[in-house]
């Protein structure tokens, strides 16, 4: 049998499950089993996954990103420890596929509660928020002692990117993050596989001893013990006395770490790592630290799921689909082309900068998915307010820049107070938006602001 086949559970297990209820499998064949068959391939609709031999990662990824349902339940039945996996289970066989099925009815249900629907760039995020929603858990970090970063996440697999993915659905308020643990990286290899040590600050060794500090009353000279004893009495090694009375000859007024390596002598040691993977000695000066959290889903994020889109709150993709807008590269040569145009046959020409600046606000108050809802109608209500011969090009995060060949900059900014009005209508947060017009030289030099 072919290993992408899909295979089929007995009615009388589907009755909780979507319909019909086709399990993919992966990793080898299915073992023949009463009243089981085999009906699809690899990105047809099914209820979940079943993994009997060794897949690799990249195999299960190709799988996931070619299904509908990119946070399928996953029953692992060859102890594939490094992928995602829902369900671990020893012999494959009817009483087995039923308890996965009997475990995989909660996910369906959720799953089936917020559809899955996801623009292409933003299907990496969303799983990562779907699968936390659907198994009604928090994504939490754990100790990897087999994996370089030290630290992974048991529900999402072990994918690169994981962290980074998160931190940003953190920074958008839809993960909310509990403090794990600190890790380092090494300067060389970036592995987080480190041992501490305690380490001379002279040399570097790690053979210390903590010794006694001798203090000579009449010569003033103190050092370490062991530089004082001679033949089993203490010699002063400055002016070679021997000291017979403790109290009278000589104190101890601390204790001092010493090297066995080079001999020197420091109040404290300091601390190092040593790579277990390419061996590199790292000062702890040197090495990068990385904070790891647990991440709890959030209103937002599950608002962001029914969406079925992340709130970037950013002009630049909005505009992507308009045909009158540019890159900001782009647009400034053709603005300087148009302007030159304009000057040589004394035209009027405006350019404009419109920035809507109160945006962190409003997204404290009424959270990022909405403002970045009502942030999309703004930009396209703006730029369907545009004429033919006007263009658009983004010009940060929440502004863009605007020419207007055959418009003096006083009519420019006659036409923005009308798109003000346009916005004011159509969305409800009260957003504030400035307006810069100008024209001439000075529409050059606003252009080249940035």
């Amino acid at each position: 049998m072919d290993a992408s086949n899909i295979v089929a559970l007995p009615e009388s297990f589907v009755s909780t499950g979507p319909q019909p209820a086709p399990f993919l499998v992966l990793g080898g064949d299915f073992p023949a089993l009463p009243g089981v068959s085999f009906r699809a391939t690899p990105g047809a609709a099914c209820a979940g996954i079943v993994m009997v031999g060794a897949v690799t990662a990249a195999k299960l990824a190709d799988v996931l990103a070619e299904s509908p349902e990119p946070a399928l339940p996953i029953a692992d039945f060859a102890n594939n420890c490094r992928l995602r996996r829902d369900f671990l289970g020893d012999a494959l066989d009817l009483a087995s596929i039923q308890a996965f099925h009997e475990h995989a009815a909660p996910i369906w249900r959720r799953l089936t509660e917020v559809p899955a629907h996801a623009a292409r760039e933003d299907r990496a995020e969303l799983t990562l928020l779907r699968l936390a929603y659907s198994r009604d858990v928090a994504i939490e970090a754990s100790f990897a002692p087999d994996s370089v970063l030290l630290v992974d996440y048991r529900l999402l697999g072990r994918i690169p990117g994981t962290r980074q993915r998160l931190e940003a659905l953190a920074d958008l308020d839809l993960l909310r993050r509990r403090f794990f643990t600190r890790s380092h990286s090494c300067g060389q290899c970036g592995s987080a596989r480190l041992h501490a040590y305690e380490a001379c600050p002279s040399c570097g060794g790690g053979d210390l001893v903590d010794e006694s500090i001798v203090h000579h009353y009449r010569c003033g000279w103190q050092g370490p013990e062991s530089h004082f004893v001679a033949d089993r009495l203490l010699v002063c090694p400055k002016c070679r006395r021997t000291l017979r009375h403790f109290g009278v000859d000589y104190g101890k007024p601390g204790i001092v770490v010493s090297c066995r390596g080079c001999g020197a002598a420091a109040d404290e040691p300091v601390a190092e790592f040593a790579c277990l993977d390419c061996g590199t000695m790292t000062p702890t000066a040197d090495s990068s630290p990385t904070n790891w959290y647990h991440y709890d889903l959030t209103e937002e994020g599950l608002r962001a799921l029914r969406e079925g889109r992340l709130p970037h709150l950013s002009i630049a993709p909005i505009l992507e689909h308009h045909s009158r807008a540019f890159s900001l590269r782009e647009f400034k040569l053709l603005a300087a082309e148009t302007l030159r145009i304009a000057e040589r046959y004394k035209r009027p020409f405006a350019l404009a900068r419109l920035s809507i600046v109160n945006l962190a606000p409003l997204r404290q108050e009424l959270g990022p998915v909405a403002v970045d809802a009502a942030f999309r109608l703004a930009v396209e209500v703006s730029v369907g307010s545009l004429r033919d011969s006007d263009f658009v090009a983004p010009d940060g995060a929440a502004s863009m820049v605007i020419a207007f060949p055959e418009t003096s900059a006083r009519d420019a900014a006659k036409g923005f107070e009308r798109i003000k009005e346009k916005i004011s209508a159509a969305v409800a947060p009260r957003f504030e938006i400035v307006v810069a017009v100008a024209e001439g030289e000075a529409a050059a030099a606003l252009v080249d602001q940035n």
